[in-house]
């Protein structure tokens, strides 16, 4: 897939999701440290959506909530092309934190969605004094929410087109944010490009 033709399904998803029914919403995001200082950034389907394996990733944004001071290395895509865009430093808002949004780019290596499993997104490491302090932001309720100080756009935002449900084309959207498990195992999702899916270990 190449940059022009994600450009074209994206704004395709900015005129279709509200223009015509079959946006289930469904989706959800966690953030969880996973080893040592690696961090990862997942995916969820929730109960009320069975995604096919015929989908495709139009837009999305991922927002941090972190110390003003944080810093970050290494960071690597696994679902999905992610880059930072956007960081806010000190708003009056909310002093002391930083607002880091990371934004799609295209869906390569492709998202893929499994029922009941997390997909992982991206990771990066951070120094272990931030180990307490890093967040997903919250749509609902955080105080730089938009309009602020900075004119900017924070939050957190999946869409994704499901070509194979059924008689209908339908919309997967992100709908909110979910606690982090204790114990994560991480498996390949077939032929997926190397894109890893996770699973909670039975107790």
């Amino acid at each position: 897939m190449n940059r022009i033709f994600s450009l074209g399904l994206a704004l395709l998803f900015s005129i279709s999701l509200f223009a015509q029914p079959g946006n289930m919403g469904g989706l959800q995001f966690k953030i969880q440290l996973l080893e040592g200082n690696t961090w990862g950034v997942f995916v969820k389907p929730m109960e009320t959506i069975a995604p096919s394996s015929n989908t495709s990733a139009g837009t999305g944004q991922v927002t941090l909530v972190t110390p003003a001071d944080f810093s970050f290395t290494n960071f690597t895509n696994h679902a999905g092309t992610w880059v930072q865009n956007a960081r806010v430093n000190n708003p009056v808002e909310a002093p002391g934190k930083a607002y880091i949004s990371f934004g799609f780019v295209m869906d390569e290596p492709k998202i893929q969605l499994f029922a009941f499993e997390e997909t992982l997104l991206f990771t990066f490491e951070a120094a272990p004094e931030f180990a307490e302090s890093i967040n997903l932001f919250d749509n609902q309720n955080d105080p730089f929410l938009p309009p602020n100080s900075y004119n900017s756009n924070p939050g957190n935002d999946l869409s994704i087109i499901d070509f194979g449900a059924g008689n209908s084309v339908v919309y997967y959207t992100y709908e909110s944010n979910y606690a982090p498990t204790n114990t994560i195992i991480a498996k390949k999702a077939g032929k997926s490009q190397g894109a890893l899916v996770m699973t909670q270990e039975e107790e």
